[in-house]
């Protein structure tokens, strides 16, 4: 059986539970609209079905799902437990900006106390504005990694953030690294676990989206939704960094 088939029949048990409830429309419809990805459990020489398990939802979903995630995280994992033969230690519900869809979507600054990020985030929305050729989107990649940068280098401070792994590198350049332990050190605690995974995600999903612009050809039409896609993920990763900074 594949690991497709146990995640289709584990989603068909946990649906028809919510549906039995009545109650629990909100869960049905993030199961329909989730994926799963199991891990190894550390231990699993010795439970040999124990596993971790990552929810992967549409972020429209998760977003109107998020003050309660923890939540469900645990109901879910519980049902699990109980209806099958797994043993799932940790489960997270996180969400897939790589469903992150689109449509006619108006892209405003974010406004910071950075004046430099400000003023470099309405330079690519109206670069995007603007674009009409390959090398127009492509250096709309190029310029959300510039800002990314800078950003990075803003509220990077090595003495304050240092990494959990001696050696990641965190010189400036590096900005992922840099952002990942700025996180890291400032959303500290099992408290701030879910902020946590959701704020590295989009940095994460900034630079896989600036690569894929940079390195890859597509058609005219695909390069545009590339590149707004490229943008709101910018904006929207420079907004939650804002929100951590006001954390500090």
């Amino acid at each position: 059986m594949t690991d497709t088939d146990v995640e289709n029949k584990i989603k068909y048990i946990l649906v028809q539970i919510s549906k039995q409830k009545g109650d629990e429309e909100y869960l049905v419809e993030l199961l329909n609209h989730s994926q799963f990805k199991f891990e190894h459990h550390w231990n699993n020489q010795t439970f040999p079905n124990a596993y971790n398990l990552e929810f992967f939802i549409t972020p429209d979903i998760f977003t109107k799902n998020y003050s309660t995630i923890s939540d469900i995280a645990r109901v879910v994992k519980s049902r699990i437990n109980k209806s099958t033969k797994l043993i799932i230690d940790k489960l997270n519900i996180l969400p897939d900006f790589n469903k992150l869809q689109l449509i006619n979507s108006q892209v405003i600054p974010v406004k910071t106390e950075w004046q430099e990020i400000n003023n470099l985030q309405q330079e690519l929305i109206e670069s995007l504005q603007r674009s009409t050729t390959t090398t127009n989107f492509q250096n709309i990649g190029n310029s959300a990694r510039i800002i990314m940068d800078k950003i990075a280098r803003t509220v990077f401070d090595l003495e304050k953030h240092k990494p959990k792994d001696k050696e990641k590198l965190v010189h400036n350049g590096k900005f992922k690294n840099q952002l990942h332990s700025y996180i890291d050190a400032v959303l500290s605690g099992d408290k701030n676990k879910e902020f946590r995974k959701l704020a590295k995600s989009a940095i994460d999903f900034v630079e896989n989206s600036c690569d894929l612009m940079s390195t890859t050809t597509h058609k005219l039409d695909a390069e545009r939704h590339l590149a707004e896609v490229c943008v709101i993920s910018t904006v929207s990763a420079i907004s939650i960094i804002n929100l951590i900074r006001q954390l500090e």
